[in-house]
């Protein structure tokens, strides 16, 4: 049933991408959201499928932003923990570095870099990622976007916000980006 959902939103983003301004911009309401993190020294991952994600094709920018008390882990501990935090969103903004405007007409793989902010509570920091993007053009589909972020939790002060965290936190993010209708 998510699958079918996923493929309405895109649909509908698909239907509102032939006028004006969403000709740049491209919005997704239901991205998956893996997290991996060592918690007490042991390794979870939470995952979420309700991140936003807005993709300005102009301007190759990034913005991310999830609930985390939307992340499940399968750790009724840590899930309560993130619970905790529930309309106190975290967010990355970011840029892709080297890169003008993101195309959706057939092109060769390509990878790069990624810096922004990642911002949670009072806590707004630089980030650095990495992001791959490959055309695939089938039907509404142009090209497959992945985007993974390491976060240093100790830099970050996450262990203090989420007490048994350790090391670095992965976030990744898989996103299918819709052909632009002046491409």
């Amino acid at each position: 049933m998510n699958g079918r959902r996923h493929i309405a939103v895109l649909c509908f983003l698909a239907l509102i991408t032939n006028s004006g301004q969403a000709q740049a911009v491209f919005r997704s309401f239901n991205s998956s959201l893996h997290v991996k993190a060592t918690w007490n020294g042991l390794p979870v991952l939470a995952t979420t499928d309700e991140a936003r994600v807005i993709i300005d094709y102009e301007k190759a920018t990034l913005d991310i932003t999830f609930d985390p008390a939307a992340l499940r882990t399968g750790v009724p501990e840590l899930d309560s923990i993130l619970v905790q935090h529930h309309g106190l969103p975290v967010s990355i903004m970011a840029k892709l570095v080297g890169v003008d405007h993101i195309q959706t007409v057939k092109h060769p793989p390509m990878d790069f870099d990624l810096e922004g902010r990642l911002a949670h509570m009072d806590f707004d920091a630089p980030i650095m990622g990495k992001g791959h993007l490959e055309h695939i053009f089938a039907g509404l589909y142009a090209c497959l976007l992945d985007v993974t972020f390491n976060v240093p939790v100790e830099r970050f002060q996450l262990d203090r916000t989420f007490p048994g965290l350790s090391g670095d936190i992965t976030l990744h993010i898989v996103q299918s980006l819709l052909k632009r209708a002046n491409d």
